[in-house]
């Protein structure tokens, strides 16, 4: 089967790993002869990839770094072809969407092992392209804001002041939709007003900001943030003392530490790091607002297979365009 790896070694034969020695996108190789994966115990479901996804910081997961090839990609949808013969729920021809474990990736690939807990049936009113954008980037969201953080879905004890960094990404945009449709007040920030405030005020964000302007800002309660570096470190300046801070950008691991030894942290903020967890609750709490037309993601470019490598590097480019790159397999 065809599908797109990333080479475990530099040219010279060291080790690619984060940090340190991230693969560039030079790495990812196009594949036409890997062999077919196959059910193996229960629980494992055998699809036909549709579709997946491109991040920004595919290469920067150090969870993908096995001593063999990689095959990146973990947002997937497509058509169940074989289960387990133990399975109860999904059936062969199931149309299925959702988000591989990030030590495992594999849906940049015509066929792709998920688990139970990965996938859930997708809505008969969605693409394959409309589906994939979804999981990976509603998932991080929504545990971000209620499984860490701990926001109340409905906020019955109180409205909190949030702010988001990154709002106008792809993970962004969820977490400004999902805090705004749990009564929160919602700061959204990113780089350029100029660029992303009609978008961001059209997904709901009450108000709108650039990081430089940090400093015009009310306190806020909560802080999410998917930039990382200086970004992050500014958010220190804005959050109340008993406020909580959350980064999940894959730079942003031990930032705690970091930012104590530099002396810009708060003591009793709570300051935590997440990476996001495939989760059949939180796809089902996602696919409920999917149906109901509440949220939805967005399709900024859809490229082939063939093309991956050439999507991860625009993907790092600051563009108009606002929403997920989508490969085609």
């Amino acid at each position: 089967m065809k599908a797109a790896r990333v080479r475990p070694t530099s040219p010279e034969g060291k080790p690619y790993g984060f940090p340190g020695n991230v693969a560039p996108s030079s790495a990812i190789e196009i594949h036409d002869d890997v062999p077919k994966p196959q059910i193996s115990k229960p629980g494992e479901l055998l699809i036909q990839v549709k579709a997946s996804t491109v991040y920004k910081d595919n290469l920067e997961w150090n969870e993908l770094y096995p001593p063999s090839h990689a095959t990146l990609g973990n947002d997937f949808a497509g058509i169940v072809v074989a289960v387990h013969d133990s399975e109860q729920y999904f059936r062969v021809g199931d149309h299925v969407y959702g988000m591989t474990h990030a030590n495992r990736g594999g849906a940049w690939a015509e066929y792709a092992i998920v688990t139970t807990e990965e996938a859930v049936k997708k809505p008969d009113n969605l693409s394959w392209e409309e589906a994939v954008v979804i999981p990976g980037s509603a998932i991080t969201a929504d545990q971000a804001l209620f499984r860490h953080v701990g926001l109340e879905t409905t906020a019955q004890n109180g409205q909190k002041r949030v702010l988001i960094t990154g709002a106008a990404g792809g993970i962004g945009m969820f977490l400004v939709q999902f805090a705004v449709l749990a009564g929160h007040h919602v700061i959204a920030a990113s780089s350029s007003n100029e660029r992303n405030e009609a978008f961001l005020r059209s997904i709901g964000a009450h108000e709108v900001v650039e990081y430089k302007d940090f400093d015009t800002l009310d306190k806020v309660d909560v802080v999410v943030d998917s930039v990382g570096f200086q970004v992050l470190a500014d958010c220190w300046k804005v959050i109340k003392p008993d406020g909580t801070l959350l980064s999940f950008d894959a730079c942003s691991w031990g930032y705690r530490e970091a930012h104590k030894e530099k002396g810009i942290s708060k003591e009793g903020v709570r300051a935590l790091y997440m990476i996001a967890e495939p989760s059949r609750e939180s796809m089902a709490r996602i696919t409920e607002h999917v149906a109901k037309g509440n949220i939805k993601g967005r399709v900024s470019k859809v490229v082939s297979l063939n093309d991956v490598r050439e999507a991860y590097e625009s993907a790092h480019s600051r563009g108009s365009a606002h929403g997920r790159i989508v490969v085609l397999i």
